[in-house]
């Protein structure tokens, strides 16, 4: 696997052009997702009336996507490790561009959930934000947080139904299909300019040539308790984000916001992300991967306490604000703090590994909170329980941070 070693500064090797492959990390993550969820959003509405099948199967492409993602990213890591980012990354992209030809040709509602399942969310595992954030990675270390929040910004996400709205309304859903197969064939020069790491850094090791593919393998990641109270802990981080965005609206609602309003504080959430995992990435930087998750931990919690404590419409859409950034900034912490403890080396198989064991709770979580709305009649239990959530995990990154500090010292102590 071609990256860079965690122990060798980025002062002491040559980058020439790492912001290029920053910027083509953050064009691969934005098609991918941007086009995925920003589509499907403005795209749900037109499947369910075209093929005449119920609003929860017509919404079943996109969760069929986010399952597939988590299901191969293991398998995504090791073609990392055996063929490299560019050729994982190309196929990736050839994979998803295919999903949207075969949406814009589908005869029926099967053949949609297939090209979502099999193709598109497949090559958004082998294109987007897990390759693209290894790609930050390589090229910036030791200090890689502000690179992975550039190349983790979704802003496609808000640009694609804009998109999506006009071509729908003036040229039909199949158009707006191929629209999106065409922006993934605009970006194959963006991929083939990929190159996984600085010069001088050989494949699969240092730049000492030391073989790095094997230095941490899976059941080696598996066995340690740090990685599993990551999976725990940024696992709910995660989930308690996709809470938000599936709930908002709802709970707005239901506090007896206008519809309009309601809707108001979805899009604030939406673009909160886009600044939120810059934000996250640059402030890891500065006080440490851990410690800031521990602090989107305290500030989910104080979030969801200001929407359980008013409804005064300002302060709503302050706590929104916070919510939405808190929710993007996860997953680059993640990355930082996988590249930390396990090396920059195992950060692929580390990553994989990551995504595939929070599935069930991105998977479940929303919609148990959604079935504890039920049985409670307001949303007040799933705040209070959302807010408890945060809490404990702040506490727990609080613990991981200085197991972390802890081990990095007792080397320099043995060495000084």
């Amino acid at each position: 696997m071609a990256m860079t070693s965690a122990s060798v500064p980025a002062e002491a090797v040559p980058q020439p052009g790492r912001w290029a492959m920053a910027v083509r990390g953050f064009l691969c993550q934005n098609v991918s997702v941007g086009c995925a969820f920003g589509g499907f959003g403005v795209a749900v509405g037109e499947i369910k009336a075209k093929y005449a099948v119920s609003m929860g199967l017509a919404s079943m492409g996109l969760a069929l996507a986010v399952l597939t993602m988590g299901l191969v990213s293991p398998l995504v890591a090791r073609m990392i490790g055996h063929f490299g980012l560019r050729r994982t990354m190309l196929t990736g992209l050839m994979l998803s561009g295919l999903g949207y030809v075969a949406l814009a040709f589908a005869p029926n509602i099967y053949v949609v959930l297939a090209a979502f399942g099999l193709l598109i969310g497949i090559g958004i595992a082998m294109f987007g934000p897990f390759p693209a954030s290894v790609l930050a990675s390589n090229w910036f270390q030791p200090n890689a947080g502000g690179a992975l929040g550039f190349v983790n910004m979704p802003v496609m996400v808000a640009l694609v139904p804009l998109l999506g709205v006009a071509l729908i309304k003036s040229q039909g859903l199949p158009t707006f299909f191929l629209a999106l197969a065409g922006i993934h064939v605009l970006l194959v020069p963006v991929v083939l300019g990929v190159i996984d790491a600085p010069p001088g850094m050989a494949a699969g090791g240092d730049a000492q040539g030391h073989g790095a593919d094997s230095a941490t393998s899976a059941r080696a990641i598996l066995t340690r308790p740090v990685f599993w109270a990551v999976v725990v802990g940024a696992g709910c981080l995660s989930a308690a984000g996709i809470v938000g965005i599936s709930h908002i609206v709802a709970f707005a609602t239901e506090r007896g916001l206008p519809d309009a309003d309601a809707a108001l504080l979805l899009s604030i959430m939406g673009a909160a992300s886009i600044i939120g995992s810059l934000l996250a990435g640059i402030i890891a930087n500065r006080i440490g991967s851990a410690n800031t998750l521990a602090l989107i931990g305290a500030l989910i919690a104080g979030g969801w306490a200001v929407l359980y404590a008013t409804s005064f419409y300002p302060l709503l859409l302050m706590a929104t604000l916070v919510l939405g950034a808190c929710g993007a900034g996860v997953f680059p912490a993640v990355n930082m703090l996988g590249a930390q403890i396990f090396g920059v080396s195992a950060l692929a198989r580390v990553i994989g590994l990551f995504t595939l064991c929070t599935l069930p709770m991105n998977f479940l979580l929303p919609p148990a909170a959604g079935v504890l709305r039920d049985h409670s009649v307001n949303y007040n239990p799933v705040i209070v329980a959302i807010i408890a959530m945060a809490a404990a995990i702040m506490a727990l990154f609080l613990i991981v941070a200085r197991v972390v500090a802890s081990r990095r010292a007792a080397p320099e102590a043995a060495s000084a």
